[in-house]
């Protein structure tokens, strides 16, 4: 067996310094310190040490899981100590601590029937065996069965199912500390306020991930749900009682009518509790005996309330806001504020809220724009209703519109982005240009809505500049349509007059190239691209060298349309421009030309 000494030990000078100093690694320090008599004897004098500093590393480690060997001394002492000495703050951590400390697990069990020979599976809720901490770290050395080498197996601190003190010392522990805090609410019911809403901000999410972690937490449910019919206290914790089930757990306090003298623990509460049923808890606490608390609450407190990540407490302050009395000292800057920091699941109420406080003629221009530009849908649908009512009066603004075309609501943007083709169409300001902008949007809906208005506007239609952009564009929705709509022969009449002579051929050959090296989309369009080279080529023979390979591209798919139109398209070519019958030879030594 090996030595106590093989395993890294705690420095007690280190962590005297350490507390001196008011180091927070005086905990891990403290933690690592195995010696039962000196930690015990610690005790007292960490619990009377008064300075903040010292205070605050208490609070620490007895927020930590009570798993550090050896230190069953110092922490039954530091409970004994604090709760002779009426200490609410450390009895409050104490209690937490002990409900964590205990977990229960289900596990399903076979069950026989000797008489009709049948068999069935059970589940049932049980205490895990083998869940103390063992009293000596030796426990955790062991020998390499080959080289005898001694191996420390990974630390209790990464064993969540040990803890301190056997399985009945902490059942004992919490019930203790529950009667402190039942005697306190007997005989002192404003200290009990106080302690309490102290204590329950202190559990988070991960202390109830599930119905039976909420049910192992004995302390937490003797303050929150005692009276409920639907659960019913037992040895080893709580347990849904006979047709019940965790759904019809609600608010039925212990020391109910305390919890109702006073709105002021249950709002401080609301703020800084971290687990949802805490959170649930408070808010039908509120709603029960205190409708109209949250409305007394300062604005600057109500707004932050709005902002909270628990969507009921959102809905809960939102509520209260449209009860304050200094609602209508809100500027529409805090009002705007509010639609971007609420809760996204709260917003509905909100924006029917502002609806009615605010006037949408007081919101200007580019703030209507914006909140129309915005993902959550209730904010996106508010700004373009305001949007509406107004007409952009300088060509700046008929800009900011143009933002449009990135709105993330895509429910709204549609609707936005006809109306804007409307409004910028007629206006003095109008050029051909803001078209292709929102030809080069992410969004598709927005491709082509903008498509339809650039064929439909001849200012923008007629205008070879603006043909000739749309060829570097990099979306297929655009490139696809163009290969149509540049054909000579296009039965288009927005484009009749187009002078196609004009387009750089270096940006038509781009296209070209980019619609036959497309592999997902452009079957319908490859064979016209192939017809658009072969005509090129038959009247421009010099640039053989330039559309030829892109030509094969066609011609040596494994596709049958496209490579049937590359061949068709060869034996055009050779037909009309019999001069080329060399360099195609070159380009295509595949094919056996007669």
């Amino acid at each position: 067996m090996a030595k106590q000494g093989d395993l890294p030990q705690g420095s007690w000078l280190l962590a005297e310094e350490l507390l001196e100093w008011g180091d927070s690694a005086f905990v891990d320090e403290l933690r690592r310190i195995s010696d039962a008599d000196k930690l015990g004897a610690f005790a007292a004098k960490w619990l009377a040490d008064t300075r903040p500093a010292s205070r605050r590393l208490l609070l620490e480690y007895l927020g930590r899981p009570l798993n550090a060997f050896r230190h069953e001394a110092l922490v039954k002492r530091l409970f004994k100590l604090a709760e002779k000495a009426a200490d609410d703050q450390i009895m409050g951590r104490m209690l937490v601590a002990c409900d964590r400390a205990v977990r229960r697990i289900r596990r399903k069990q076979t069950r026989f029937d000797w008489n009709t020979r049948e068999s069935w599976v059970e589940e049932t809720i049980v205490t895990p065996r083998h869940s103390t901490l063992p009293k000596d770290p030796r426990a955790f050395v062991f020998r390499n069965p080959r080289t005898g080498e001694r191996i420390a197996a990974p630390t209790a601190e990464k064993h969540d199912n040990l803890r301190l003190f056997s399985i009945h010392t902490r059942n004992y522990l919490r019930r203790r500390a529950w009667r402190y805090f039942r005697h306190l609410g007997k005989q002192q019911p404003d200290r009990y306020l106080r302690a309490v809403a102290e204590l329950l901000a202190l559990y988070t999410d991960a202390d109830v991930a599930d119905g039976l972690a909420l049910l192992d937490k004995w302390g937490l449910v003797q303050i929150l749900f005692r009276h409920s019919p639907a659960i019913i206290p037992s040895g080893s914790g709580w347990k849904l009682a006979n047709g019940h089930t965790l759904a019809e757990l609600a608010a039925a306090a212990s020391f109910a009518d305390v919890w109702k003298t006073s709105p002021v623990p249950l709002l401080a509460l609301l703020k800084t509790a971290r687990c949802r049923p805490v959170r649930q808890w408070t808010l039908q606490m509120l709603r029960t005996h205190h409708p109209s608390a949250l409305g007394s609450l300062p604005l600057g407190e109500l707004i932050a309330l709005i902002g909270h990540e628990d969507a009921e407490v959102a809905e809960l302050a939102i509520a209260g806001l449209r009860n304050s009395p200094s609602l209508g000292l809100l500027t529409i800057e805090q009002w705007l504020a509010l639609l971007e920091a609420v809760n996204p699941q709260a917003l509905e109420p909100l924006c029917e809220l502002v609806v009615q406080r605010l006037d949408g003629g007081a919101v200007s221009f580019g703030q209507a724009v914006k909140l129309s530009a915005s993902r959550p849908l209730p904010v996106a649908r508010l700004g373009l209703s305001w949007l509406k009512t107004k007409q952009p009066a300088s060509e700046a603004e008929c800009r900011q519109l143009l933002s449009l075309a990135e709105a993330e609501a895509e429910p709204v943007r549609g609707e936005a982005i006809r109306w804007l083709r409307e409004v910028l169409g007629a206006s003095p300001h109008f050029e051909a240009g803001w078209i292709l902008e929102l030809l080069d949007s992410r969004h598709d809906d927005v491709r082509r809505e903008a498509w339809g208005w650039f064929l439909a506007e001849s200012r923008a239609s007629g205008d070879v500049s603006l043909w000739q952009k749309l060829l570097e564009s990099p979306y297929d929705d655009v490139r696809l349509p163009l290969v149509e709509y540049l054909e000579a022969g296009t039965r288009h009449r927005e484009l009749a007059t187009l002078d196609r002579s004009q387009f750089d051929p270096a940006l038509v050959r781009f296209l070209w190239a980019a619609v036959l090296l497309n592999i997902h989309r452009g079957g319908r369009a490859k064979p016209r691209v192939v017809g658009q080279i072969v005509n090129r080529l038959a009247r421009q023979p010099a640039e053989a060298s330039q559309l030829l390979p892109i030509l094969s591209v066609a011609l040596r798919s494994i596709r049958g349309p496209e490579f049937r139109a590359g061949l068709a398209g060869v034996v055009q070519l050779l037909d009309r421009a019999p001069e080329l019958a060399s360099a195609v030879r070159l380009a295509f030594p595949e094919l056996a030309l007669n």
